[in-house]
């Protein structure tokens, strides 16, 4: 066997040298690759296991939104564009139902914020004689929705002789809360 030339054998170390340097570089980032895949599917898998948990659970989550809708819509009024009206409307249907008269009421709408819920502040003074005006604050008692009562004021009209019935006012500030209105996709 004939000997290698210096030059050829330098150039042929060199070459497997440079091979293998390369291959341990492909290895290494082959190994830093892996790595960060590991480590990006073990944060995975458990969120996509929590989703499919969520998905999975849907017909439930479902049913007790709708019981639980079902459960807190009589205490809500209808929200809408015409909220405002329908609101003082129903007021005003309770105080002539009842026989008293209604003076004079202002309404304003509060909208929802910090997760609470909208609602209308309604003012009212009522005038009547006092059966009329106590069968109207057991109606509002027992109204559905509810108007809750944030203060109430009865005070005599006129004079306390006589065998007449007795004539009141009341003033009232009420609130009527509102059913959240329903997003549109």
């Amino acid at each position: 066997m004939k000997p290698m030339n210096p030059w050829l054998r330098h150039s042929v170390v060199v070459v497997m040298l440079l091979f293998f340097g390369g291959l341990v570089c492909a290895a290494l980032v082959y190994q830093a690759m892996w790595t960060r895949y590991d480590n990006a599917l073990q944060q995975l898998e458990p969120r996509s296991e929590r989703l499919e948990g969520v998905v999975n659970a849907g017909a439930d989550i479902e049913t007790l939104l709708s019981t639980a809708s079902g459960t807190v819509a009589p205490w809500l009024h209808p929200a809408g564009e015409t909220a405002q009206n329908d609101v003082q409307q129903k007021l005003r249907q309770m105080i002539v139902a009842s026989g008293s008269t209604l003076v004079s009421s202002q309404i304003a709408l509060e909208p929802g914020v910090d997760g609470k819920l909208a609602r209308i502040r309604l003012t009212a003074t009522v005038t009547g004689d006092w059966s009329k005006l106590v069968v109207f604050m057991e109606n509002l008692q027992m109204h559905r929705p509810p108007f809750w009562v944030r203060t109430a004021s009865i005070t005599r009209e006129g004079g306390s002789s006589g065998a007449g019935p007795q004539a009141g006012r009341l003033a009232l500030q009420l609130e009527a809360p509102l059913a959240p209105e329903k997003a549109t996709p």
